[in-house]
């Protein structure tokens, strides 16, 4: 094998596992929602990472603690929220820098408020001395349904709220 056949299959290596490290970034984000672990969250964005939600319930905040209020500030209607992330593509644009795309499911339920949508998250990550972050994330509403749905909310020990 030549230097140059090393070099091209450390090459190779090293982007799977960036996209391995990206993917296990989304999937983190996506259980830290579920969890509502906000410190888990936390962990996940660059100093000066941007999150962004569009319109219809536009938001948008900067820098890691604003990020953090902001997941808190849309917990505290909800008493069931979930979300589903689904197919993602991922494109390697620098040796620190990447781009990608995936789509979401999200059913949240609270005292007459009812959330169901599908959507689709725009990133940008950057790797920094932590690893992979995501440096911007811009939530792009496909579906959303706020009508009234059936069904109870369980909790843990399985027991049973509906809210009204």
């Amino acid at each position: 094998m030549s230097k140059s056949d090393v070099w091209d299959l450390e090459q190779r290596l090293r982007a799977l596992e960036d996209e391995l490290s990206i993917r296990s970034l989304v999937a983190r984000f996506t259980d830290a929602v579920n969890e509502r672990d906000a410190n888990a969250f936390r962990q996940l964005w660059s100093d000066e990472a941007t999150w962004e939600i569009g319109a219809p319930f536009s938001k948008k905040a900067r820098g890691v603690e604003a990020i953090v209020s902001m997941l808190e500030e849309l917990f505290n209607p909800k008493v069931l929220f979930v979300q589903l992330t689904h197919s993602g593509v991922l494109t390697l644009t620098g040796e620190n820098t990447a781009v990608g795309r995936f789509t979401e499911r999200e059913r949240g339920k609270g005292q007459n408020d009812y959330y169901d949508n599908l959507a689709v998250y725009h990133d940008q990550y950057v790797r920094n001395i932590d690893g992979w972050r995501f440096e911007r994330r811009y939530y792009e509403y496909r579906f959303l349904d706020t009508s009234p749905f059936q069904g109870d909310v369980v909790t843990d020990g399985g027991i049973k709220f509906t809210p009204t």
